[in-house]
């Protein structure tokens, strides 16, 4: 299973498209993709900030998002003014339910795009997290 909590901001005055982006994103996710458990956008108290609780089944759910078309289809770079991904994982008892973050090595027959994926969102377990299991 892969949750992430994404910290978004985003330039001025494109609150309005970003959020009509969203509200696609989140249609086009849970309407084609297998793997998606949680996919939820919030505004933050900052102005210009936004965050996204994303969780999928495992990983491979995860880049498959990341690189479907409707994902690589929008324009990003005209609303984003900067985005940190935060791989969470829930804690014992108290995590809504969700399964464990895990990171299972990339098969040797990935194709192309999983091994893309695998490069820009590689996914590491903090140590202390298996002793908080």
């Amino acid at each position: 299973m892969a949750t992430l909590l994404a910290h978004i901001r985003i330039k001025p005055g494109k609150e309005e498209k970003w959020e009509a982006i969203m509200r696609d994103m989140v249609h086009r996710t849970f309407g084609t993709e297998e793997g998606v458990i949680r996919y939820e956008y919030w505004k933050g108290q900052e102005p210009l900030s936004y965050y996204c609780l994303l969780s999928f089944r495992d990983k491979w759910a995860f880049y498959h998002h990341q690189m479907s078309d409707h994902h690589e289809g929008h324009d990003f770079a005209e609303v984003l003014a900067d985005i940190r991904l935060e791989y969470v994982d829930p804690v014992e008892g108290a995590g809504g339910g969700l399964p464990h973050t895990s990171d299972p090595a990339l098969p040797e027959d990935a194709s192309d795009a999983m091994k893309t994926a695998q490069d820009r969102f590689p996914l590491a377990i903090p140590a202390w997290w298996e002793t908080r299991a």
